[in-house]
Parts: C-alpha cells; structure tokens; sequence
C-alpha cells in the first residue's frame, strides 16, 4: 500500500508515529509523512517521503500559543485558543493537504487533524483511520475518558462528559473545517451531528498501553489499544561525556522537563525548579529546550540537557517531573520510573489522573498551581515512596512486553483488508 500520515503537532506528537510509518515500512508499505517543516531532516533521515505542514512548535512560541499553554486553570480558554490559532493559520494548514493530490490507498491522521482528514477522504474515496495518542470517544469507563465526572468507575455521566467534550472541541474547530470543506473541496459543511456520525465510524488505533487505558466496551467506533508506539533513537547514540561524568558522580537525579510547553517567563520556572531541589536535597537533569540555558548559569547538583534520548535517559534517573505529553508519559512509565506530572493543556491532564489512579504516580499539579512547596513534595515522594516504586516497576515490564508498533501494523492490514 502507499500511506500517507499526518502527523501534525510538536515533537511528542510526531515521533510515535515516525515509529508507527517504520512498522509499516518495515513490512513493504510506501509511506509518505506530513509534519512540521522543522521536522522534515528527521523524517526524511528515516528515508521517508516529506510533506511540509505547519511548525506547531513555532505556533506554541507565539502569542497566542502562549496564553494556550498558560490556560491549565482554563479549559474553555484552552479551547477558545485552540480555535483562534486553527483560524489563524488555517490557510497554511490547508494548503498542505489540499494540494496534497498523489494518489494514495490510505490515509492516517491523528486528533490535530482528524476533521480535515475525514474531509480529505470523503472527497478522494480514500479510507482512512485515526491514530490516537490519546482517549478521544466518549464511554462510561472512567479510567478510558479523557473527561470524567467519576474517574474510578463505570458510569453514565461519565459518557455524557463525553460527549460533552466532543461538542465543545467540534464548536472551536468547525469554522476552519467547513472553510476546507466549502472553499477547497466542494462539499457541503458539516452540522455537528453529521460531523460526530463520520467521527464515531472511523476506525481508530490507540497508542497506548492497556495497563495505562483499559479498553472499553462501549466505544462507539471500533478502536484498537495496540500498545505504546516507541521510536528507540538511542541505538548507536553516545552521550556526551561530561553527562556521563554527571551521571556518575552521584545518586541517580530527577528528570524534570516540560516539552514543547513554553512561558512568558522561563527563568522564573528555572528559579522554582531550583528552589524546590534546594528543599529536597535532588541531584536534577533538567530539560532546557524551552528555557535557553546554559550549564554554566546552574549549580553543580543540576545537568541541563536539549537533545537526549528519553529511551536512554529515563534508564538513568530516579524519577520523572514533566508536562504530561503522551509521549513522555509513555517513556517514563516504560522505563519504570515514578512520574509526576504538571499539565498545561490538552490531554495532559489525563495522564496525570491515570499515573496518580495507578499508583505509579504523585497526585498532578496543574501548572498554574504549581509552586515550590508542591513540586519538592511531589519529588520527595517520588524518590522516598517505596510502594509507588516497586508498581511502577511492574507496570514497566508490561508495557516493554507489548509489541504496539507490530499490533498497530496488523490492526491496519486487517482493516484495509475489509475495504
């Protein structure tokens, strides 16, 4: 077959499925990616077809962006600014799958672009499918919603959030969507109903562990929790010597590090950082992606790192301290390390429910709330928590033991099978 896979968003967003397109290579697909212009070395170094998309990391260092990612006291702010940056740079978002006309025999979006992918397909006469990092479909299974009412259980109200949810997020994006839909493909617009209708038909895959989200009986569309989809990137990747040196010169440290997630006012995050490693007495490798650091600016106890393989990384510290990207959460739970997690949007919220229910996790701290106080508790407890630590473990060994990419292959040759 020939795929195409949109992978719109940041770092976390894209490389599970990089990982994904590698499985279906692997087993004689042609695949093409459409991703952020940054991320166009990356793909093609695994020798993949390139198609230029919008850079959602630049998005996210806007202004706009910014006051997104400062919305974790707000969810109806989050949405509102999901929506005005879809409208803002709609045209460019567009254009990428618009004029994207080669012929192709399957197409394979995520939640950025689910919407203009079924507009895609429904005006191609190609199948497609969703491939989620995240629980989308509304169910009564708390520990599969991304929005519960009853997180613990099985209840109706739970669905009703559910649905709820969808509304709400379909609400923020129909304008851009029906401008696709009316102004580049000739179709009709979609109401919210026949939107949710082709929403609920399309089969999804999930990238995730079913130790992490137990499937559910009454999703309403046929869906597939494969496993975590991981790209290990740290097979013939040296490390530099002096993190090296760091690494062994002391107790293993804390990893903290929030992704793609940037702030008005990074120092103020470095300086709250340091505060809470000051209190708790923790050796720390902080992430300086979204901070500009330089090693030199912090105290010996702390290793700043850009660029570094979580897959290989995570193996060498205690604990876990970040945002709550599918993706790192993925990481961390594989490498069996105990996470704190400090959400900022989205689906990040979630995993730190689930991380907290499954007791291999401290209980999350929005970022808003997050304050000194809070974050050295939370690394006090991950370190010292020796009941947290031993489940962390197990669940550990489960998820190195799912094969998600292979399940992932296979749920996608059998679908097309059908067709």
């Amino acid at each position: 077959m020939h795929i195409t896979i949109l992978a719109i968003g940041s770092r976390g967003d894209v490389q599970p499925l990089l990982a994904l397109a590698l499985g279906l290579k692997d087993v004689g697909h042609t695949v093409e990616m459409m991703a952020g212009v940054n991320f166009k070395a990356w793909i093609e170094l695994y020798g993949f077809g390139f198609i230029p998309a919008i850079d959602m990391e630049a998005v996210m260092k806007s202004e706009k962006g910014l006051i997104w990612a400062e919305s974790s006291d707000s969810p109806m702010r989050q949405l509102r600014m999901m929506g005005e940056i879809m409208r803002d740079y709609r045209d460019e978002m567009i254009e990428s799958v618009h004029h994207y006309e080669k012929e192709t025999d399957l197409v394979i979006g995520g939640f950025v672009s689910e919407s203009m992918v079924q507009s895609f397909s429904e005006k191609n006469d190609v199948p497609y499918l969703n491939a989620m990092l995240q629980p989308h479909q509304p169910t009564a299974s708390g520990p599969a919603s991304l929005n519960a009412f009853f997180p613990r259980s099985h209840n109706i109200l739970n669905r009703w959030a559910g649905h709820l949810t969808e509304r709400l997020i379909w609400s923020f994006t129909k304008e851009t969507t029906n401008y696709l839909r009316q102004t580049h493909l000739d179709l009709p617009p979609h109401s919210t109903r026949s939107y949710l209708r082709v929403r609920r038909l399309a089969p999804t895959i999930l990238g995730a562990s079913r130790h992490v989200v137990p499937p559910a009986e009454d999703w309403p569309s046929p869906t597939t929790v494969s496993g975590y989809w991981f790209l290990d990137e740290s097979e013939g990747w040296q490390p530099p010597t002096d993190l090296v040196n760091f690494l062994e010169d002391g107790a293993p440290p804390v990893y903290i590090g929030f992704g793609s997630m940037s702030n008005r006012n990074p120092q103020a995050t470095v300086d709250l950082i340091l505060s809470a490693l000051k209190e708790t007495g923790q050796r720390a490798i902080l992430s300086s992606g979204w901070a500009n650091m330089h090693r030199d600016e912090l105290p010996p106890h702390v290793y700043s790192v850009a660029n570094v393989p979580h897959m290989w990384l995570f193996e060498h510290v205690a604990a876990v301290v970040h945002h709550g990207g599918a993706g790192t959460t993925a990481a961390g739970l594989r490498a069996g390390k105990p996470t704190m997690i400090v959400p900022h949007l989205g689906d990040q919220p979630y995993w730190g429910r689930r991380v907290h229910e499954l007791g291999v996790g401290v209980k999350a701290v929005p970022r808003h709330k997050i304050t000194v106080s809070a974050l050295a508790a939370g690394i006090e407890q991950l370190v010292h928590d020796a009941q947290m630590r031993a489940k962390v473990q197990v669940l550990g060994e489960k998820i190195r033991q799912e094969k998600g990419v292979e399940n992932a292959v296979n749920a996608i040759e059998a679908f097309m099978q059908t067709r």
